[in-house]
């Protein structure tokens, strides 16, 4: 399912336009991929890219975009029509201000994102006369918020890849094994299973019932096997076709005790009447978390919520990047809208006893909100 380039082009102009922007400028970055359709490596080793990947888009008119020799590959592979290469040896300067002359600006206002060079911005400077620079990075926000069907396709298969690699992790759970195998092990099977990377680094944190309590969950030492009676926290996340996952289940190693079994319990029914309640306009983002916060107060787990001690925070959306606003905390009081996909991760923690997390990927639809993330609920003693 294609992606709609020409929508997100004239949302980005018309926040130029309000904002008194001639040009804006994003390197290899999530706004280059979510504006130029191309999946060049901006999540790591950004050092390792060119400063001529950019892309230029003035307040009117269709964008251009530059590119290194070593990436002229990408040419072919977006919608873009305008692609001008720098040669091997080739003056980025002169392209600069080629390109700025081109453009047509009518004044010196640049907005520049993520990964912009120092030595492009400086080119940009000597080319844009009177040029007075602002920060451009969070100009498409309001468009990355709501998902087109595309994106939602993409989400849905990486969702899918995600409780895959679950399923594929849990036989791997026995005594003896380390945190760190197990989040090995975790990313061994999403690249198996298609993925391109991790999203972020995966966790699966132990927690031994009837150890000492401290300030922090995850005192279990990392090299040290697990043994039954421990709680095992799993947080992890893929890309796929350049969008996300986050998901988090649980699991009791040994034989778990009414109070742990009756937590886990009361957070998945804490996740599923939130989402039950959700759709269209039925509530503010900030509304999210008191309304799970009184499902786990009416089960008698209210004082363990982890973000009750701290935040106040249910999680974030998510899209080319894994945490994208608004995230779902008191700051944030626009309504739920259509095509929203969100990741919602409470936790519930009794220091010394257990640590437990649900994470679902969910999006909001205009009668009702579903899962993309589907692992079974029920599974969690081991």
């Amino acid at each position: 399912m294609s992606l709609d380039f020409k929508r997100r082009l004239r949302g980005l102009q018309e926040r130029m336009a309000g904002l008194g922007l001639d040009l804006v400028v994003y390197g290899s970055c999530q706004n280059f991929q979510y504006l130029t359709g191309l999946l060049m490596d901006w999540r790591r080793g950004t050092d390792l890219g060119s400063g001529a990947n950019n892309v230029f888009v003035p307040r009117e008119g269709e964008p251009i975009l530059t590119l290194a020799e070593a990436s002229s590959e990408h040419a072919s592979r977006t919608w873009i029509g305008d692609v001008r290469v720098l040669e091997r040896g080739g003056s980025y300067g002169d392209l600069v201000r080629q390109v700025v002359s081109d453009l047509d600006l009518k004044g010196g206002r640049v907005g520049l994102g993520d990964h912009v060079w120092g030595s492009t911005t400086v080119e940009i400077a000597r080319a844009v006369k009177g040029a007075e620079f602002r920060s451009a990075e969070a100009l498409m926000d309001h468009l990355r918020m709501i998902k087109e069907p595309g994106e939602i396709a993409r989400l849905r298969r990486v969702a899918e890849l995600t409780d895959r690699v679950m399923e594929a992790v849990i036989p791997k759970i026995r005594e003896g094994v380390t945190q760190r195998e197990l989040e090995l092990e975790v990313e061994f099977q999403g690249r198996r299973l298609g993925a391109s990377d991790v999203s972020f680094p995966p966790t699966a944190g132990f927690v031994k019932s009837g150890s000492e309590a401290s300030s922090t969950p995850f005192t279990y030492p990392r090299k040290r096997g697990l043994v039954a009676g421990t709680s095992i926290a799993f947080d992890i996340g893929f890309v796929m076709d350049g969008y996300c996952s986050d998901f988090g289940r649980s699991f009791y190693f040994g034989p778990a005790g009414v109070e742990v079994r009756k937590g886990y319990e009361a957070l998945q029914q804490g996740v599923l009447e939130t989402v039950d309640k959700m759709h269209d306009g039925s509530m503010r983002v900030c509304d999210l978390f008191p309304a799970l916060e009184r499902v786990l107060d009416r089960l008698g787990y209210g004082d363990y919520l982890r973000a009750r001690l701290t935040t106040g925070n249910l999680g974030h959306q998510i899209g080319v990047e894994v945490h994208e606003p608004p995230w779902l905390s008191p700051a944030y009081d626009e309504p739920l809208r259509t095509n929203m996909v969100m990741a919602l991760e409470p936790k519930v923690w009794h220091a010394g006893e257990y640590y437990l997390r649900v994470e679902d990927i969910v999006r909001v639809g205009p009668r009702k909100t579903e899962f993309l993330t589907k692992f079974d609920r029920e599974l969690f003693q081991l």
